[in-house]
């Protein structure tokens, strides 16, 4: 079991202890050596600290499974963000009895329609239903989706990227077409790109709050209530810089409770277009 210990993660008018600095570095940076993060500390904000004390700092995030170290370098633990995120969501379940069975309405042979209840169910699904697409497919191993933003990615990290990896090996091909450049935005691309998929960002003035996504036969089609969709554009468009990233204030919006429509249909002529109409912005 991984201790639940979490650092102080946005530093604004707070006491910044070497501690929280290490941290702050490693969300935002890629892996680190010893040296280069003490010279990160004095370059980002201006604050002389001792070697030592950034070797104090490392050896308690190492302790508490935080950090972990391969080579020389140092790195966020996925395990403890995986750890951490679940024991917030099972704590806030059980508080807020938010738990509802996911209802499944078939329309027909071609065309089922499911209702969730917050953003992270919406993902659990989509995964879900790539995951089962991706073990049987055999001939078109194009994934592809467009939308305002891979909003998934700050929840459910973790999972994410156990879902490509998988997606990977079976060598599906995805492209995400983002219509937005926020800084969340742009580190939506560097993690795509790292992992080896297509990704492109297009500035796109038009509000959409519209996930479209195909993959073999299928079209999936969801669209975030109004409500919750501003209040998440709302933190990618005041997110200047990581250290303003209020994780709570993000963890409230995608657990709210709030009835999504998720449209599933068979029409491989139709996922056959909307895959190439995005393909072909690459």
């Amino acid at each position: 079991m991984i201790e639940i210990a979490v650092p102080e993660f946005n530093l604004k008018n707070k006491e910044k202890t070497t501690k929280d600095l290490v941290f702050s570095i490693l969300v935002e940076e890629s892996p680190k050596t010893l040296t280069q993060l003490h010279r990160e500390i004095k370059k980002r904000y201006g604050i002389s600290v001792s070697f030592q004390a950034v070797i104090k700092a490392i050896n308690s995030l190492l302790s508490h499974d935080i950090i972990i170290k391969e080579a020389r370098l140092y790195s966020l633990n996925k395990d403890w963000i995986f750890e951490t995120r679940n024991f917030f969501d099972k704590i806030y379940s059980e508080q807020f009895k938010v738990n509802r069975p996911m209802k499944k309405i078939e329309l027909g042979k071609d065309v089922t329609i499911y209702t969730v209840h917050n953003l992270l169910e919406l993902d659990k699904l989509w995964n879900d239903l790539l995951t089962n697409w991706a073990k049987h497919e055999a001939k078109d191993k194009r994934n592809v989706w467009k939308g305002r933003h891979c909003w998934w990615l700050i929840p459910r990290l973790q999972e994410e990227d156990i879902l490509h990896d998988f997606l990977l090996k079976q060598n599906i091909k995805t492209y995400n077409l983002v219509f937005n450049k926020t800084l969340l935005d742009k580190l939506s691309l560097r993690y795509y790109a790292n992992k080896g998929e297509y990704i492109k960002s297009i500035k796109k003035d038009k509000s959409l709050n519209v996930d479209l996504s195909a993959f073999g036969e299928y079209i999936l089609k969801c669209e975030i209530p109004q409500d919750i969709y501003n209040k998440l554009e709302k933190i990618y468009q005041k997110t200047k810089k990581i250290q303003d990233l209020n994780l709570k204030e993000v963890l409230d919006i995608f657990k709210e409770n709030s009835e999504i429509e998720v449209t599933l249909i068979k029409d491989k002529f139709l996922a056959d277009k909307i895959k190439e109409d995005i393909i072909k912005k690459f």
